[in-house]
């Protein structure tokens, strides 16, 4: 009866552990047995987490050792559940709120079983994972020492987030480097917009501005020997520029992205002033083997394959390499309300967007029976497929694409290879296209990959196909049942909005970089403390008042002041003109 209640308060605040928690089952190495005074206490792997004379008195007393921390505080958060005993203490002690960081379910189990906890269920936000929520105010850290030594690795890496969420909290200067062209160009732009979302002080280094001069590198020669060095002269040039974008921004984070035009050694001499460095690849490695020159140079290098890939990166002596699957940028791609001219131009029962790599330049015959659009570069025009190539195979933009994902019944989301005639078997990474779809609220089948296990729950958030038949089978039983491809693309919007998106990466990206060590970079000190300023100027002054908004950042140069006042409509106010002519003087 316990149990029940407490399950049924959790439920109404967190479904997915109220199941996880019920489904638990028992474990020999989680055992309740009788204190002296009469309370349950717990015994976990032979240790115990409370008194066995009296856990209630112990809750009591951990409360007044750590009441000094709980006044100063804003959030509280607590390492290690056990029974609940002085987490009931702290809920009736305080009204703030309390975060408990918890992994191991069999306890959870347990204490749900012993102790009737709907009241601390009601105050409290249970966390299994590593993950961590943000706090914008000061956040004391507490621990049941008891909990914290049985799994204290879990509880390292939760405190090395926490600590890395404080240095995020208060704005980073990033430097987002792209490439000339390709599908990370877009990616880059994502990234930099997310990034000034969450908070940031960002730089764009868009390099498609020289898209023009590549390509009229590879109308100049036929020679590859000749190709290769105008594009490594190429690359050192714009290195240059890039290093010296760097200096003048003079950023605490470098994020390269793949294909960006950086040599080694720009990277070596960007990470000479301290800057962090970090390069997206998000590429197939078995295709793009550039990985090995760049992977070694950067200090974290973030990829969206792993099993295989890590293996090799591992075997090359490398240990700088993180996980980090594509994403969808929700404020481009969203649904969006169609005129019956375009859902008539860009609808159709299925369709598929994407270059005309091999293997689904014979996939597609399959489907000639079908109501098919297909959108993109690449295709060949001579081809029985010819009728269903919109617009002769000529480029689509994302504006477009986005219409096409909602107009279309079923989207085919079939990854590219170009030594297969249909799925690649080995397919290990997921593409921006299942992200984006979904985003989108668009309803797709994509061909199954390993990339996709802990991303999608399938048949509930992702519906995948693993050849031609099965894919046939599956547009029918969807073309008959619309409801229950309404309910799964639902899902997955869900989903995508809640775990992937790229503010969500980004995030992740930055936990990773800063919780190594993370030092201001060496030309910080170039900047000044925003509450020395203050305090100088005289808060109470027009000055004083002036750099007041800058209070979220801790450092502060003329150039951020500058780049504010420059971003600001109407007239200038004595104290910008000041900061403008300190500016020119400084010129």
């Amino acid at each position: 009866m316990i149990f029940k209640k407490n399950i049924q308060q959790l439920r109404l605040t967190d479904r997915e552990l109220a199941d996880g928690i019920s489904n638990a089952g028992q474990s020999v190495d989680v055992v309740i047995s009788e204190s002296r005074s009469g309370a349950p206490t717990l015994q976990v792997n032979n240790t115990y987490i409370h008194s066995s004379y009296d856990p209630v008195k112990e809750a009591k007393e951990w409360l007044k050792n750590n009441e000094q921390y709980i006044h100063g505080a804003d959030n509280i958060v607590v390492f290690g559940f056990g029974l609940g005993f002085h987490l009931n203490e702290l809920c009736t002690s305080t009204q703030k709120q309390i975060t408990v960081f918890e992994p191991n379910l069999h306890v959870l189990k347990a204490a749900f079983q012993s102790q009737d906890l709907e009241a601390v269920l009601s105050r409290i936000k249970i966390i299994t994972d590593v993950s961590a929520p943000y706090f914008e105010d000061d956040t004391a850290v507490l621990t049941l020492q008891s909990s914290l030594k049985l799994t204290p690795e879990y509880f390292d890496q939760v405190l090395l987030k926490l600590k890395a969420r404080d240095i995020l909290a208060s704005g980073l200067r990033i430097m987002v480097v792209g490439p000339v062209y390709g599908g990370s160009l877009e990616v880059a732009k994502y990234c930099s917009s997310s990034l000034i979302n969450m908070g940031h002080t960002v730089e764009l280094v868009d390099n498609s501005r020289f898209d023009d001069t590549l390509f009229y590198i590879r109308e100049i020669t036929s020679n590859k020997n000749h190709y290769d060095a105008l594009v490594e002269k190429f690359t050192a040039l714009l290195s240059e520029f890039i290093l010296a974008r760097c200096e003048e921004f003079q950023p605490d984070i470098v994020i390269n992205l793949a294909q960006a035009p950086v040599t080694t050694d720009c990277i070596e001499r960007i990470k000479h002033y301290g800057v962090k460095t970090a390069y997206w690849f998000v590429e197939d490695f078995r295709f793009m083997e550039y990985w090995k020159q760049v992977a070694g140079s950067v200090d974290h290098f973030f990829t969206i394959q792993k099993d295989d890939f890590f293996e090799e990166m591992k075997q090359s002596g490398l240990d700088n390499y993180h996980y980090l699957p594509m994403a969808a940028y929700p404020q481009v791609h969203r649904p969006v309300d169609l005129s019956e001219e375009e859902k008539k131009y860009y609808g159709s029962e299925i369709s598929f967007v994407g270059a005309g790599y091999y293997n689904r330049k014979h996939f597609f015959n399959g489907f000639i029976d079908h109501d098919l659009k297909i959108w993109g570069t690449d295709w060949d025009m001579h081809s029985k497929l010819a009728g269903f190539i919109q617009r002769s195979g000529s480029r689509v933009d994302t504006d477009e694409i986005v219409r096409i994902y909602n107009a279309s019944r079923i989207n085919i989301n079939l990854h590219s290879s170009t030594y297969h005639k249909g799925v690649n078997p080995f397919g290990d990474f997921v593409n921006p296209r299942t992200f984006e779809i979904m985003s989108c609220g668009g309803f797709q089948l994509v061909d199954r990959r390993s990339g996709l296990d802990g991303l999608f729950e399938e048949g509930e958030e992702v519906v995948i196909f693993n050849d031609q038949n099965d894919l046939r089978q599956k547009i029918q039983h969807y073309r008959e049942h619309p409801e229950e491809a309404k309910r799964i693309s639902e899902k997955g919007r869900n989903r995508v909005l809640r775990d992937h998106t790229y503010e969500k990466r980004m995030q992740e990206m930055l936990e990773v970089i800063v919780a190594d060590d993370y030092e201001p970079a060496c030309w910080a000190d170039n900047r000044e403390l925003v509450q020395d300023l203050i305090t100088e100027a005289d808060a109470e002054t027009e000055v004083g008042r002036y750099l007041s908004q800058f209070n979220e950042h801790e450092h502060i140069a003329l150039s951020d002041i500058i780049e504010k006042i420059s971003n600001e409509d109407g007239d200038l106010s004595r104290t910008e003109s000041i900061f403008m002519m300190m500016n020119e003087f400084k010129g």
